[in-house]
């Protein structure tokens, strides 16, 4: 029992090191916890930007099947001339087409779109570089694009 008016010595270095301890510990749990929200929200951007790019795709399928006749028109490659607004159609199907890729280009730079997803679209890149007056539409267009983007086309292109 301590006596009336006794001093209590306290050890200050102990008590610091305890809040110190406790300190950490709440750092820790706090980095954890970001650590989680982090990842969550990096997998709910990969499924937007899939959404996306999948909504963007799909508004090119159903413009492709309300103009199918003015498509096979154009894809074949080396049968007849086109008409004006075939060429024009041409033109603006390469546009469209390369926008898309493009956006999924920049995707899968940033890390949103995963190898396999991105594996399939180069390959079909590889075919769709064979379409009809391609070579034309790019060295007239291809500066449009983003720098690195082009350099991907260009190299696609050997």
């Amino acid at each position: 029992m301590q006596e009336k008016g006794a001093t209590v010595d306290i050890n200050w270095e102990a008590l610091g090191a305890v809040a110190e301890t406790i300190g950490g510990l709440g750092v820790i749990i706090t980095l954890a916890y970001l650590s989680l929200q982090i990842r969550g929200s990096n997998r709910v951007a990969r499924a937007q930007s899939r959404q996306s790019m999948t909504e963007f795709a799909m508004g090119i399928s159903r413009f492709r099947a309300e103009h199918a006749d003015r498509y096979a028109r154009i894809a074949a490659v080396g049968e007849g001339e086109l008409t004006p607004g075939d060429t024009e159609f041409l033109y603006w199907c390469h546009m469209q087409m390369l926008t898309y890729g493009e956006a999924y280009y920049q995707q899968f730079k940033l890390g949103l779109m995963d190898d396999s997803h991105w594996e399939g679209f180069s390959r079909w890149i590889d075919a769709y570089i064979k379409s009809r007056d391609f070579d034309a539409f790019w060295s007239r267009e291809g500066s449009s694009f983003s720098a690195d983007y082009a350099a991907w086309v260009n190299e696609k292109m050997g």
